[in-house]
């Protein structure tokens, strides 16, 4: 990418229709440049309908990105619900590399009364095999774990960060509206 891109979270309000083509579509009338699709209450795509996205993407310029599910945690208690969460990223990867969006976001996990530094590991843990299967997929998206604004959610930019350094193919997602919510939070705290 050699400029900064604009775009909306989801299919934009003016679009014709609320499907990820319309929003395209919408996008490119508006003179954006990208689209995250967004995903947040489960995955409702088909592979017949992301390659007929990623043709449209591709015809009007537009970039697409996808956020996963918010029913992640990779810091559950229940092995259960880590395997449900690693499979709702592998699941918004698959689709998401379909339309073909470079990259895709996710919200990691809560704190659970744990320690950070103790959570941090967990989910280090815990998304190192959805890279792994990624991997043997040969799926090359990027995994985005997204700065939150919640005091009980992991992802400040710290922790963000690091994990971008330690990770391959991970990299920062960087929302500033969050981001300025729990740095005003620490600030008054």
């Amino acid at each position: 990418m050699s400029r900064l891109l604009f775009g909306s979270a989801g299919v934009p309000n003016s679009a014709q229709q609320n499907t990820s083509i319309a929003g395209i579509e919408r996008v490119a009338e508006l003179g954006l440049g990208c689209m995250e699709m967004e995903f947040v209450r489960g995955v409702h795509m088909g592979e017949k309908a992301a390659l007929e996205v990623r043709e449209v993407a591709r015809k009007r310029k537009v970039a697409l990105t996808a956020h996963a599910p918010y029913y992640v945690n990779l810091n559950a208690a229940e092995p259960a619900k880590i395997a449900a969460s690693q499979q709702r990223i592998l699941q918004t990867a698959r689709i998401a590399a379909l339309c073909g969006a470079e990259s895709m976001v996710f919200h990691a996990g809560f704190y659970m009364g744990d320690p950070p530094s103790a959570v941090y590991e967990t989910i280090k843990k815990n998304l190192i095999p959805v890279l792994e299967q990624l991997d043997k997929e040969g799926n090359m998206i990027w995994v985005r774990p997204e700065v939150t604004g919640k005091h009980t959610q992991f992802g400040d930019l710290e922790e963000v960060l690091r994990l971008s350094r330690e990770l391959p193919r991970v990299a920062p997602c960087i929302d500033f509206a969050h981001w300025h919510r729990s740095h005003r939070a620490r600030i008054a705290g």
